[in-house]
């Protein structure tokens, strides 16, 4: 018979506490956000040919998704590759999908974007990532006529079916 308090399953047991115990504060976060109104944001393009022009975020009558990111996360990346293929596929809006970056300047992001092609905007929009007390990346969120529907951090698994159901609504 095999032992349940054996030195492994005690290790894994102290390991899935501590994650838990760890991500609790962001869960609990991304929770309070929802149902918020996002008003009076200023956001202005950093990619594209409408570099610099001021883009309507979040937009007032229509659905959108943010995803929050970084140059140096890998989450991040695969998220936006699914992302990217979903806007390929015209299963979720190009026009409605804002990535922002409130970890690094402009800089970092024009090399990154450089050597990487997404068909979404990406934004600069100070006081966003502080409105919503985003804490880690990746961080998706929904929105919908101004209203925060859901926060998400972290990688999901299903998160890019939830993206595309959001917007056949």
């Amino acid at each position: 018979m095999k032992k349940w308090f054996s030195s492994g399953n005690i290790i894994f047991l102290l390991l899935l506490g501590f994650l838990i115990a760890s991500q609790a504060p962001t869960i609990a976060n991304n929770f309070r956000k929802e149902g918020s109104k996002l008003e009076g944001l200023k956001s202005l393009v950093i990619n594209s040919a409408k570099e610099g022009e001021k883009a309507q975020f979040p937009p007032k009558e229509e659905k959108a998704m943010a995803i929050f990111w970084s140059t140096t996360c890998a989450p991040c990346k695969l998220e936006m590759a699914r992302l990217k293929a979903s806007v390929e596929n015209g299963k979720i809006p190009k026009s409605s999908l804002f990535a922002i970056n409130p970890f690094e300047g402009r800089g970092e992001i024009k090399k990154f974007l450089a050597k990487n092609d997404y068909p979404f905007t990406f934004i600069e929009a100070p006081g966003v990532g502080q409105a919503l007390n985003v804490q880690g990346t990746p961080t998706t969120i929904f929105i919908d006529k101004g209203r925060v529907v859901s926060v998400k951090t972290g990688i999901s698994l299903t998160g890019i079916w939830k993206a595309e159901a959001f917007f056949e609504k």
